[in-house]
């Protein structure tokens, strides 16, 4: 049974070199460590979902999959280590999968937007992670392409919010600038009462007989 633990951290990396290559069984990359040669022929697919993703929500999303984590700490506090150990760009989401031990680990980087981080946020991302690999036949690439579909789904959403709230914000400010002028211009009316002045009213034009 897999289990979708969730982890957070100061920062966020990948777990794998820098230099770009490949070997027998392993596949290593910018943003993918797959030490067990799960993704397959489907490298190449995931490696342009990782790059669109970052084009089109600004989310840098590192793929991390392992036999093990090998590790005593719990899921999370291995993630958050792994985070911490570089500092990683604004919202970055690292996807760290242990497929012998059946532990899954979504973790945002704690220098993301706001939307990205909330804990509602990193569930369904891990729920969606988990999804693909519930089927009989785990299918690892979907894992990771079902992540970050959910997070293009998040941002739309986070985006949808924001106008709304933006809206209601300029809607609100413009009622007080009608209250403020409907208060002033009643209170100029009761003073030139008080005066005994009468109301200003406009001129009618003159007309030639």
């Amino acid at each position: 049974m897999w289990i979708t633990p969730n982890a957070y951290g100061d920062n966020s990396s990948d777990g794998s070199n820098s230099d770009s290559g490949t070997s027998s069984g392993v596949t290593i990359t910018e943003n993918i460590t797959d030490t067990e040669n799960l993704l397959g022929s489907h490298v190449n697919e995931v490696s342009d979902a990782i790059d669109n993703t970052e084009k089109e929500t600004g989310v840098h999303v590192h793929l991390l999959f392992l036999s093990s984590f090998n590790s005593e700490q719990t899921p999370q506090k291995w993630a958050a280590s792994v985070l911490e150990s570089t500092d990683p760009d604004p919202n970055t989401v690292m996807l760290a999968v242990a497929s012998n031990d059946g532990n899954l680990v979504v973790a945002v980087s704690s220098n993301s937007e706001e939307w990205l981080k909330k804990q509602s946020t990193v569930d369904e991302l891990s729920a969606a992670a988990q999804k693909p690999l519930m089927e009989s036949t785990p299918n690892w690439a979907g894992a990771a392409t079902a992540m970050m579909d959910e997070i293009a789904k998040a941002k739309t959403t986070a985006t949808s919010s924001t106008t709304v709230i933006i809206g209601v914000a300029v809607m609100a400010g413009v009622l007080v600038v009608l209250i403020v002028v409907i208060v002033v211009t009643m209170s100029i009316r009761r003073r030139r009462k008080a005066k005994g002045l009468p109301a200003s009213k406009p001129k009618k034009g003159r007309h030639r007989g």
